[in-house]
């Protein structure tokens, strides 16, 4: 019960904090929201960092390593906006990233180091990729039209799933939990509820904003679909990770929920999804 109220209590909070900071500054691409993000992908990355050396015998990177190569994506994406660059300098620069640290290895001096070279590289990719280029999604988020409430529905269909998957699996779902393996604690209904609560998050938006969501409504149910299943997708390949290295939470940042990337695995992993659906069904 303590763990539901500290949950309860860090929504209440959280939240109104965060759709302050999305709507300040919103016509300079949303930067106090995308610095946010900018610095959640670095501090995500350090604790992902430290679950990837948990194993015995695992690579251990530095914590600043981890959080440069966290942030290096998505703070590119937020100067491509400012600077009006042209969309390739985002792989441009994860390009030259990796061929920075993939050449790097090639001038080791010590034979003890060597056998650390495809570990460091892996680690070191990994963190780029995720959650670096997922987070560039965020990012871009803040190109869509009526920005502002595109990224207020994305993140209440993502963190409205989490929401409510919880409450309805916790009243509902004590005997038919185990349904992922890799996440015991998840129940048949608590994914019934978080699925169906996306769906009818962007069905809802489409009633009250038809501007930003125009159209024949299987449209927003199919964006709700894909946006609500991501987010589950993303929570569960957080948990396999944690699972893998045998952690329970990926740090002790947020009381009640862990560490930072437990918070934002799901609209990690999903902004993705809503990005380049967005554009297919609403504008293309």
């Amino acid at each position: 019960m303590k763990n539901v109220l500290v949950r309860v209590l860090m929504f209440a909070v959280g939240v109104p904090a965060l759709i302050g900071v999305v709507l300040l500054m919103t016509q300079s691409y949303h930067l106090p929201f995308n610095l946010l993000i900018v610095a959640v992908s670095a501090i995500s990355a350090r604790e992902l960092a430290q679950i990837l050396a948990a194993r015995p015998g695992s690579y251990r990177l530095s914590p600043a390593a981890a959080m440069l190569l966290g942030m290096i994506p998505p703070a590119a994406t937020l100067l491509a906006l400012f600077s009006e660059t042209p969309p390739v300098v985002i792989p441009a620069v994860l390009t030259i990233t990796a061929a920075a640290l993939l050449g790097y290895q090639g001038f080791r001096r010590h034979e003890t180091g060597f056998r650390r070279i495809i570990p460091a590289v892996g680690t070191s990719f990994f963190l780029l990729i995720y959650p670096g280029l997922f987070a560039c999604y965020l990012v871009l988020l803040a190109t869509l039209p009526y920005s502002t409430a595109a990224i207020l529905v994305f993140l209440a269909t993502v963190y409205l799933n989490d929401t409510l998957a919880y409450v309805v699996g916790m009243l509902f779902g004590r005997r038919n939990r185990k349904v992922v393996p890799i996440s015991p604690n998840k129940s048949l209904e608590g994914f019934i509820g978080g699925f169906v609560t996306s769906v009818l998050v962007v069905v809802i938006a489409g009633i009250l904003l038809p501007n930003l969501l125009p159209g024949a409504a299987w449209r927003r149910i199919v964006l709700g679909a894909a946006v609500g299943s991501a987010a589950m997708i993303g929570d569960l390949a957080e948990s396999a990770l944690k699972r893998s290295a045998l952690v329970k939470d990926s740090g002790e940042l947020i009381p009640g929920r862990g560490g930072l990337l437990d918070s934002v695995d799901s609209p990690v992993f999903s902004a993705f999804v809503f990005y380049y659906l967005y554009r297919v069904l609403f504008l293309s």
